[in-house]
């Protein structure tokens, strides 16, 4: 995952087909959860990744999950048609005040034409929106996927034509989230983890989610393999002056899937990642890009991470995480895009809160005192432009 070309990162945005589906869910037997008592939060939802129907998976209008009702009403389905003539699927989050979406900048940089939905379930939105092309602010770090997949500028902000009032917006993170657990939502493609078949729109009519664990962040993640392979590799610390990307790995429950612990073996341990969230565990797919994660801040869930990219275990063409370094048997189903053994990774938002806050004008109260002291750098408003 260093600033090379040859490496063959997946965009998470996907071709529509029909509508959007989510991550692959594995059929794991046991859950090792790290979040509040459920004497706090209630029952956590899903353990159904012991079953290969994405069905078990859906979440609807105003759901309990994990003890909150409604928890993932502001999760956003984004369809929009680009400069060429493509019909393309991606997710977002509903920002706090309802105004603002926050998704990935590679799902705004090139659109003729955008409908943000919010309760999409048996294909119908409970909520629609959307976006004129002069109203997507991308970072202004953002250079296009190829150069700027992983330094921490893949966020984006998307102002709608008409606020929000029906459903509460997500407050932000402040904090680097590595090691936490979070939810993931979006409204991707789906296939269950241990199938050796591409992902796909079959349940594409629903928003899915799961469980996975902040690892590593993309830095230290390059610094490690690049320290082993050398100058090759392409590792510069500089590349990541633009923000936190945090990476996950899909486990198994088994040592040989877990992708970045045998990388963090292979190169000095200067990581770790332990073997998942049995399962409640998932994957980010294809039409998850700028979807959410979420984390437990001891008192409410709020918005840590916005998905970005995937990334094979190992691959046919030689170019997955774990080849590199030699080791085989990461990656249990190579047709598969999201199977155990894989990896995605997510911007982290604390690295933009103050960015996020110029653009909406909204800051959130945690940046108010960093605001007035001058700490935070703040970031030009880059408006997309058309290529």
């Amino acid at each position: 995952m260093a600033k090379k070309a040859n490496l063959h990162w997946i965009a998470a945005a996907a071709l529509l087909a029909m509508a959007g589906g989510a991550q692959a869910l594995g059929n794991q037997q046991t859950a090792n959860l790290s979040l509040p008592s459920s004497s706090s939060l209630g029952n956590l939802d899903p353990l159904t990744g012991n079953t290969s129907s994405p069905a078990n998976w859906r979440f609807a209008p105003g759901q309990s999950i994990a003890g909150v009702a409604g928890l993932l009403d502001g999760v956003a389905r984004l369809s929009f048609t680009t400069s060429g003539g493509g019909s393309y699927g991606c997710s977002g989050s509903l920002l706090a005040g309802g105004q603002y979406v926050l998704t990935a900048a590679h799902c705004a940089d090139d659109f003729t034409s955008m409908k943000v939905q919010f309760g999409w379930f048996n294909g119908t939105a409970t909520v629609t929106r959307n976006v004129a092309v002069g109203d997507a602010i991308l970072h202004p770090a953002w250079q296009g996927f190829n150069n700027s997949a992983d330094n921490g500028s893949d966020i984006a902000i998307l102002k709608l034509d008409t606020a929000v009032t029906t459903i509460q917006g997500y407050k932000l993170s402040t904090t680097n989230d590595v090691g936490k657990t979070h939810i993931m939502a979006g409204y991707g493609t789906t296939q269950n983890a241990n199938v050796n078949s591409g992902t796909n729109w079959n349940d594409g009519a629903y928003g899915h989610y799961a469980y996975n664990t902040f690892d590593v962040d993309s830095k230290t993640f390059n610094k490690a393999v690049g320290d082993t392979l050398g100058a090759g590799w392409g590792y510069n610390p500089d590349y990541y002056a633009y923000g936190v990307t945090y990476m996950v790995d899909f486990d198994r429950g088994i040592a040989a899937n877990n992708t970045l612990q045998r990388i963090a073996d292979a190169t000095g341990n200067q990581f770790s990642s332990d073997l998942g969230q049995g399962g409640v565990e998932g994957l980010i797919a294809g039409g998850d890009s700028g979807g959410g994660d979420f984390v437990w801040n001891g008192s409410e869930w709020v918005l840590s991470g916005v998905h970005s990219w995937g990334w094979q275990g190992n691959a046919t063409n030689g170019q997955g995480a774990c080849d590199f370094l030699g080791l085989s048997g990461c990656d249990n189903a190579m047709n598969n895009s999201s199977s155990y053994g894989d990896l995605s990774g997510s911007t982290a938002v604390f690295s933009h809160g103050q960015w996020i806050a110029t653009v909406t004008a909204v800051p959130e109260p945690q940046t108010y005192a960093l605001m007035a002291l001058g700490l935070l750098a703040v970031g030009a408003a880059a408006r997309r432009r058309k290529a």
